[in-house]
């Protein structure tokens, strides 16, 4: 006997059957999503939920992109960190782009794992406004600023009240926020009408413009939409869900449209910012879609409906599409690219393992071991109390 009983079913006669069997049924349903999407895109279009952004051609502009990356390593019973900052300056002159200045910073040191992913972007927030900071004491500024960090925290960031190690790292992010603003604030756009513009740029939040057309939250949508879509929005809303608000929201948007614009922070009121400070400033967000293939992106700015009008929102949305060069799925705005390009060094592996952090680690431990130190953690020492 071989051990296996005749009416046995192998996996793969199961894989054939369920295919055969569940195909006609999977495509029926996507077919039906498909149409139902086609149906409503019209309406939300015609509605001014989908606007039509044009491109800025031939472009000019002075751009800078700042972005942050963060790389980890298991050591000495935590972890060892590598953070990096980098603030690229692009010149465009009538569609030539030329690279000028290199900003940057680094941070390497060790922290304990426990929240080790929310210490970790608290740090690239803190680098990137440090670039920021130095950037707004520049005698030459930029017109336009994108960041691939979160402008503001949120509720959700606060860490619990036992977790004090993560609690001060939360405080000196809060607080680098708060000093920013309360120093630069006038010398930004919108609040400057001559000022920088600073943007967010990130793929949170998709979605969000659907499920603010109520009436309640009109009031937080800063261009113009049609009433009557708020009505249908709340008749379709069961039918939306089951079709899946980001499938929909992607068969809508797209080359070269943008959502309409939302008041994150009115359309979510328990969802507080965080420096307490900037609650009054307000948190503006929409999607822009640059191309076929390229993938929508968040863009968020400082202000309220009050602050930011369709026509402003238009040309920041014109600006930064025009900025993404390539239709690929990873295109970025130009300054964002070379900025995340520049970071390669901090990433950089040998054998899966971080170059910088195994070096680092490497000479830790030889330090380490030459102060004598390591007989003292195998004693169970506390190396804090001596």
């Amino acid at each position: 006997m071989d051990g296996f009983k005749e009416n046995s079913t192998p996996i793969s006669q199961s894989i054939v059957a369920n295919i055969q069997l569940g195909l006609p049924a999977t495509v029926s349903r996507l077919s039906s999503k498909m149409r139902f999407i086609d149906k409503i895109a019209p309406a939300l279009k015609e509605s001014g939920v989908v606007r039509n952004i044009e491109l800025i051609a031939p472009l000019t502009i002075k751009a800078s992109g700042i972005a942050a990356t963060n790389r980890t390593s298991s050591a000495f019973g935590g972890m060892l960190y590598v953070a990096g900052a980098v603030r690229q300056d692009i010149l465009i002159d009538e569609g030539s782009i030329y690279k000028t200045r290199q900003e940057s910073i680094v941070d390497v040191d060790e922290i304990d794992d426990l929240d080790n992913q929310k210490k970790l972007k608290f740090i690239d927030i803190i680098n990137v406004y440090k670039l920021l900071s130095d950037l707004m004491e520049d005698d030459e500024k930029p017109e336009l600023v994108l960041v691939d960090v979160p402008l503001v925290l949120e509720r959700s960031d606060a860490p619990l009240e036992d977790r004090k190690d993560t609690i001060k790292v939360y405080d000196k992010c809060r607080e680098t926020i708060k000093f920013f603003w309360d120093k630069y604030k006038d010398m930004v756009y919108p609040f400057n009408e001559n000022g920088i513009k600073i943007a967010s740029v990130g793929t949170k939040r998709f979605g969000a413009i659907i499920y603010a057309l109520t009436e309640d939250n009109l009031g937080y949508i800063p261009d113009d939409v049609d009433n009557s879509i708020v009505k249908k929005m709340e008749e379709l809303m069961p039918k939306i869900q089951d079709v899946g608000i980001k499938r929909l929201l992607t068969g809508i948007l797209v080359k070269r449209t943008r959502t309409a614009a939302f008041q994150y922070d009115g359309l979510n009121k328990d969802n507080r910012l965080e420096p307490e400070t900037l609650r009054d400033v307000g948190l503006i967000g929409m999607h822009i879609k640059a191309g076929n293939t390229t993938p929508p992106l968040l863009v968020e700015v400082l202000g309220s409906v009050k602050d930011w009008s369709s026509e402003m929102l238009d040309k920041l949305a014109s600006q930064i599409i025009s900025l993404i060069a390539f239709d690929q799925k990873k295109a970025l705005p130009l300054p964002l690219w070379y900025a995340k390009y520049a970071l390669k060094p901090v990433e950089a592996t040998n054998n899966g393992k971080n170059v910088i952090l195994e070096y680092y680690k490497t000479k830790a431990r030889e330090m380490l071991q030459s102060e004598a130190l390591e007989s003292i953690w195998k004693e169970d020492l506390d190396v804090f109390e001596i």
